[in-house]
């Protein structure tokens, strides 16, 4: 019950914002689309592919990790937030829930349903003028569905640097992140040169035969994509989510004896 007060207190604190965001995207869809039905009114084609599918990643992704680093600023790093916060009547793990499922979950799940409602507007409004068919934003197709779960994966990441970072969350996560995977592929480049060094006929050149030099290669590499995917899709956001509460906890003890 708490939690879900706490989930109506930050919508109610972020009203506006996200009304200006909404309206915002509105007419960021409306302007694409206009500009292409006129523009294939003056050519004298149709204009019957919509942008709403190519906008959407970009909403998705870059808004949603913007929008965790935004819930988490506030009340975690500055003075006024951090005591209104810290005087809350919930414990860490729900004030930490609340934010972190508000991002997760409940801003795609927005983010769609604007889509959805943007797109038949605006197909309504270009059908009146232009007598375009309808093409409304569909949401239920493999790739939008693939997209939301790599969001759930990559946002736990800039969950974490919401909570670790106390300015600049967003480019600070962006570095940290690349840094990390320079050193990985770095890491696993030695690895694969020391592992596979008889097959190296150059510094970097790698000649394999699978059915003869390495006739199991195709199971050890099906191995290693399994462990990988493992890794991406269960451990990182895990790691992510529990190290973040941790964060969230330790910020919180030492608000509370300062």
């Amino acid at each position: 019950m708490r939690l879900l007060l706490l989930f109506r207190k930050e919508l109610h604190e972020s009203r506006k914002s996200l009304l200006v965001y909404l309206l915002t995207i509105f007419l960021v869809l409306l302007v694409q689309e206009m500009i292409g039905e006129i523009s294939a009114q003056m050519s004298g084609f149709q204009y019957v592919t919509s942008g709403y599918g190519n906008l959407f990643p970009g909403f998705l992704l870059l808004g949603g990790f913007i929008v965790t680093g935004l819930l988490f600023a506030q009340d975690m790093f500055s003075r006024i937030g951090q005591h209104n916060w810290l005087m809350l009547p919930a414990t860490a793990l729900e004030k930490f829930l609340a934010k972190a499922l508000a991002s997760a979950f409940f801003y795609p799940i927005a983010l769609t349903g604007v889509f959805i409602i943007s797109s038949l507007v605006i197909e309504g409004i270009t059908a009146l003028l232009f007598g375009s068919p309808f093409d409304i934003f569909n949401p239920f197709d493999a790739s939008t569905g693939l997209l939301m779960l790599h969001y759930l994966v990559i946002q736990s990441v800039f969950l974490l640097g919401a909570t670790l970072f106390r300015k600049v969350h967003f480019v600070k996560t962006v570095l940290s992140a690349a840094s990390i995977a320079v050193i990985m592929s770095i890491i696993g480049g030695v690895f694969m040169r020391i592992v596979f060094a008889p097959y190296f006929t150059d510094m970097f050149v790698l000649d394999i035969s699978f059915t003869g030099d390495m006739p199991d290669a195709p199971v050890l590499f099906r191995g290693l994509w399994v462990y990988m995917q493992i890794l991406y899709w269960a451990v990182l956001p895990v790691f992510c989510w529990i190290t973040s509460y941790i964060r969230v906890k330790e910020v919180q003890s030492t608000d509370a004896v300062s």
